[in-house]
């Protein structure tokens, strides 16, 4: 998605003089025109189908959180990332009020490919050029000021915590946190109901091999969703950032950490490519501690099949066990 120019300088787009009512007519036209619809459809990942629609030649549209639109915006007036330019946010009508989102984000369009479909036609010099500019564009996103330096999560323009989401997040989200010790303490929750579940299964303690939530590294402006389909080439090869709705203040590791999510996917189609792979410390910093001593470990408790929240607090109080843990480095 987007048009190929700096989003520091949109071009005027053709839906900036329709009303509101004018674009739903259209958003409902394009929905029911497959031609219209944008996105990857793959057979061997869930990640497929239709993500937004064109509705002009210079515009998209997609199903978006409010907040997503702001920190688009914000993001775009702080630094030279290339964002599509966000045109209006529209709410969604009553008759849709099923979906999860409630607005209509129309954009710019992006004349590019995503990454996931450029990355097997580029050679290698073209990978290095790209990986580089990605590396570039996180820096660039990580140094820009966040609203509340102690409050994780996404943000608006009202200033209140938000719910985060996301797969660290759990299928059903977590939050909002009103500071970053809230949500530690959430995560610590995850490690001690993983825990609880070994111990009832197995019989067996190793709070040692079992990481607590690290608030060392301070809360920066991440995008949360890094994956090869939010990631867009242009035809002028620069590097573009899309889908924003789980973006917001996180550690970094959480950044390093989604961009790898895949690494590794039980089902081989799914994985990430090993050459990208190879890149990753290089573009989100070398977390790989995190990902692969601290999450991974405690991966089984972001699976919606079990609920962490059904833990009893005071297990291993009663059969007086510890639970401390102290990294080893």
């Amino acid at each position: 998605m987007g048009i190929s120019q700096s989003s520091a300088k949109p071009l005027p787009s053709s839906v900036d003089a329709l009303t509101d009512e004018e674009l739903i007519v259209m958003i409902d036209a394009a929905q029911k025109d497959s031609s219209t619809a944008l996105g990857i459809t793959d057979e061997h990942t869930f990640m497929s189908g239709t993500t937004a629609w064109r509705i002009t030649p210079d515009a998209v549209v997609k199903l978006a959180p409010a907040h997503e639109a702001y920190i688009m915006t914000y993001v775009a007036s702080r630094s030279s990332i290339r964002v599509p330019k966000v045109r209006c946010l529209i709410p969604v009508l009553p008759r849709e009020a099923f979906r999860l989102s409630k607005f209509w984000l129309v954009m710019d369009y992006v004349d590019g490919d995503v990454l996931k479909t450029a990355w097997p036609r580029m050679s290698w010099w073209r990978r290095l050029w790209t990986v580089w500019r990605l590396r570039r564009t996180l820096q660039e996103l990580h140094r820009i000021p966040i609203p509340k330096p102690d409050v994780p999560g996404p943000f608006d323009s009202t200033g209140e915590a938000l719910p985060c989401s996301g797969f660290y997040f759990t299928e059903y989200g977590a939050g909002p946190f009103e500071s970053y010790a809230a949500m530690a303490d959430w995560f610590d929750h995850l490690r001690y109901a993983v825990l609880v579940r070994r111990h009832r299964h197995t019989g067996r303690l190793e709070p040692q091999n079992y990481p607590t939530f690290d608030t060392t590294q301070p809360l920066v402006l991440c995008h949360m969703d890094l994956n090869m389909r939010n990631i867009m080439v242009d035809r002028n090869g620069e590097v573009w950032l899309v889908d924003w709705g789980m973006a917001g203040a996180f550690p970094p590791w959480l950044e390093y950490a989604n961009l790898v999510l895949f690494s590794r996917a039980a089902i081989p189609a799914r994985r990430l490519p090993k050459s990208w792979m190879f890149f990753a410390r290089f573009v989100a910093g070398d977390y790989r501690w995190y990902e692969e001593q601290y999450l991974h470990r405690i991966s089984s408790a972001f699976d919606g099949s079990w609920s962490a929240r059904r833990m009893p607090r005071d297990y291993f109080d009663q059969l007086g066990l510890s639970i401390e843990y102290q990294r080893q480095r």
